[in-house]
């Protein structure tokens, strides 16, 4: 056994926090056991480590099945080995990227009434922030932003409604939506070679992300799972062990299950990671899946259809359905596309 290589401490009253941020486990711990996991930081059997660092046999019988629970303490050729494995060959971003990253993995998710039940509770107790910034009196008025604006008119068009008005969805328009939002229109070329040009912009053309499709009703396609290809536009059928719910894939939200078709995006972490070892580009690769998702939304708004985006995932299922095995690969954003009920007018809510 050694200790954990991804455990992060930090204090607060009286006691000291212990997290592992691969495993997501949480857990309390003294200033004794930060000791003793610091110092045993190279494989060794329990009997060693009594003899080398004056634990007792007793106390250490009594701690060290508590520390594996709480993965603490990895055992040689475990799973959780082989991730810690995987974490340092792969994850280039540093610890503080990395805590945020796996820590909100596969979070569990509440229903709606119970979400509406705290923000009222929350709203009792403390204002709500204000929504929308006004100017001062004297602002200078621009011109009218929708008079004779056909891409403005499109955008105000775009709802999200989670109402279905019609069962299927066509190929055609299931085609517009993923090549709106990840397409590749060209190619430019940099220092080390030839870069995708996308329909949307990606810090230095890394485009780290693949797009995925859950088909349950289009016409045209056989329901089941599918990759799309952005460099030759086609649909690749993936060898899932079976079709699932979407509401399986995206935090138990039931009303996805009438919704014919959704879009996973995927990101593959290490192709930007390649390029830029700053953490920051993190944050780029999650701004990028907002430009994906907006022309998603708006070719299907184009196409008399509603995209209804939502991050909260099932990302475990997803990876499995998917096939995605490196830790650096990511869901991050989903997207149901189907033909609304034009009675709704309904606004997205928030699940989780």
């Amino acid at each position: 056994m050694r200790s954990s290589k991804t455990l992060v401490f930090y204090p607060g009253p009286g006691k000291v926090t212990a997290c592992n941020f691969l495993t997501r486990t949480v857990f309390e711990c003294s200033s004794e056991v930060i000791g003793l996991l610091a110092a045993w930081d190279k494989w060794a059997s329990p009997a060693d480590v009594s003899r080398t660092l004056g634990w007792s046999h007793s106390e250490l019988r009594a701690i060290v099945p508590q520390l594996v629970d709480f993965s603490a303490l990895v055992t040689a050729g475990s799973r959780i080995a082989e991730q810690e494995a995987a974490f340092s060959g792969q994850w280039g971003w540093g610890v503080p990227t990395a805590l945020m990253h796996f820590c909100v993995q596969d979070s569990e998710f509440i229903s709606t009434e119970q979400s509406e039940e705290r923000q009222i509770e929350r709203a009792g107790r403390i204002p709500q922030p204000d929504l929308l910034l006004k100017n001062p009196p004297g602002a200078i008025r621009l011109p009218e932003a929708l008079d004779d604006n056909e891409l403005l008119a499109l955008m105000a068009r775009r709802r999200t409604n989670r109402t279905m008005g019609a069962p299927t969805i066509t190929l055609k328009q299931l085609s517009d939506c993923l090549f709106a939002g990840v397409g590749i229109t060209g190619e430019t070329t940099n220092c080390v070679g030839s870069l995708p040009l996308a329909m949307t912009p990606s810090g230095g053309a890394r485009n780290p992300y693949e797009a995925y499709v859950v088909a349950i009703a289009v016409e045209g396609l056989e329901p089941g799972v599918y990759h799309y290809s952005a460099a030759d536009h086609d649909l690749g059928r993936i060898s899932a062990n079976h079709l699932p719910k979407i509401s399986d894939l995206i935090g138990g939200q039931e009303w996805a299950d009438a919704m014919p078709c959704l879009i996973l995006l995927c990101a593959k972490l290490d192709r930007t990671m390649w390029k830029y070892e700053d953490a920051n580009a993190y944050r780029v690769v999650l701004i990028e899946a907002g430009h994906i998702g907006q022309n998603i939304m708006l070719a299907a708004t184009n196409r008399g259809l509603s995209a209804c985006p939502t991050a909260a995932l099932c990302h475990s299922a997803i990876k499995r359905l998917l096939g995605l095995e490196r830790l650096t690969d990511a869901p991050v954003y989903a997207l149901t596309i189907a033909v609304p009920d034009p009675a709704s007018h309904s606004e997205a809510r928030s699940s989780n």
